[in-house]
């Protein structure tokens, strides 16, 4: 599969319209910088206000070469994005929130919660 920024736009606009990530007030794909990189270390990132950009995802085409890994990365990345703007720079942790909030994804969306 060849990734393109606009297949991670497409498909990030898709997965907001699903539960549970229409109730966390996700961004509109607008706001959002999506990249495709060739790290062959990291699968994707999220960075949370880099001055240009509020949002930005970045996915590894190196790491991610079909559509199930393109999406759970995506799905993972969006959780971390919907703990933006906290004090606590919760967008950076896989604590016990993040945790929670991936098997709830996995379990609406049909994934392995060990995946995300």
């Amino acid at each position: 599969m060849k990734l393109t920024p606009a297949i991670l736009r497409n498909l990030y606009s898709a997965l907001v319209c699903c539960e549970p990530y229409c109730k966390w007030s996700m961004p509109l794909p607008e706001q959002v910088k999506f990249i495709v990189d060739a790290d062959p270390e990291a699968m994707g990132t999220y960075l949370h206000d880099d001055g240009d950009w509020e949002h930005i995802v970045t996915v590894s085409e190196a790491r991610c070469g079909h559509i199930y890994t393109v999406m759970t990365t995506l799905c993972h990345e969006m959780i971390h994005m919907s703990r933006a703007n906290t004090i606590t720079h919760a967008w950076t942790k896989h604590d016990a929130t993040f945790k929670r909030r991936a098997k709830r994804v996995a379990t609406e969306l049909g994934f392995d919660p060990l995946e995300l």
